[in-house]
């Protein structure tokens, strides 16, 4: 572990819940984190955080702090951007399948040329925990130009049990309110995720949305946060309900996060949900992993 990764709360297993999640080494609980790792490039020196080979293995070794099962992964370029923090022999990647669509604008605070390179979302899973992908959630496109991103799902499989995981990385700029003119494309998504959701949890299955929602839905009435929690069919949860962030001083409120159906939260320790900060040392992202034990 980097000595520049505190973790600041500490998942404590309790017993008493159903459990969901299960892998091939039996009833073992197991850890899914959310974490936007910033512009992570397939090439060195790439994209607007152009990273070295320290850089890289900064990333590489939060992710072993975390020692999560199942990540849910945003702003990766392609699958080689991963095999630089994960090792492909141990990890399972699943890459959103948006077509590329070339190098963006130039980075903003930078002068040297770099340009925005592909933000996709991913889902990492460890080889030993059985599991199947599903659809990427291309809906969330709702301008259909390929600019915004699509969500990637995985189903784990237990004994007949499912829990259906989504990554998500919504359109940016309409942190709160509506009259920002990004939420007019976020306001569009949400019912496209509202949807994905609703249609498992009628179902029957458990459901956990991770990732970047670039909205703080933990603020007072917020309407993203009304609108997917309404509780028809089934009311939704925040994993860590109530905890601020500790990833940066200039942030009170968080916008990644681990949304759950009532059948996924039956399995999900309540005492678990962890954010990983960096403490004083590097800081491989603007944002912080989050995580939860899923298991007795």
């Amino acid at each position: 572990m980097l000595k520049s990764v505190a973790v600041i709360s500490t998942a404590l297993l309790t017993s008493g819940a159903s459990l969901i999640g299960v892998d091939q080494r039996g009833q073992d609980p197991i850890t899914v984190a959310a974490w936007n790792i910033a512009h992570l490039a397939g090439e060195p020196g790439q994209g607007c955080v152009p990273r070295d080979a320290a850089g890289y293995q900064i990333v590489a070794d939060t992710i072993d702090a975390v020692g999560a099962d199942v990540w849910l992964l945003q702003e990766i370029e392609n699958e080689a951007a991963l095999a630089r923090v994960f090792d492909p022999e141990e990890w399972t990647f699943h890459v959103e399948a948006r077509a590329d669509t070339g190098p963006g604008p130039e980075c903003r605070g930078r002068d040297d040329g770099s340009r925005l390179q592909m933000q996709r979302t991913a889902i990492v899973v460890r080889n030993d925990i059985e599991h199947s992908r599903g659809p990427d959630l291309a809906a969330l496109d709702v301008d259909g130009r390929g600019r915004l991103r699509h969500g990637v799902t995985v189903t784990i499989e237990v004994d007949g049990d499912v829990l259906d995981l989504l990554s998500v990385h919504l359109k940016s700029g309409c942190f709160f309110g509506d009259t920002r003119d990004a939420c007019t494309t976020l306001f569009r998504q949400v019912p496209v995720l509202e949807a994905w959701i609703d249609e498992r949890s009628e179902a029957g299955r458990a459901v956990l949305v991770g990732g970047d929602f670039n909205r703080r839905l933990e603020g007072a009435g917020d309407a993203v946060w009304r609108d997917l929690a309404d509780g028809d069919p089934a009311a939704l949860g925040i994993a860590g309900e109530g905890i601020g962030p500790e990833c940066d001083p200039r942030y009170r409120q968080f916008i990644d996060f681990l949304v759950m159906n009532e059948d996924a939260s039956a399995s999900v320790d309540p005492g678990s949900f962890n954010e990983t900060t960096y403490g004083d040392g590097a800081r491989p992202s603007d944002h912080c992993p989050i995580s939860v034990v899923i298991g007795r």
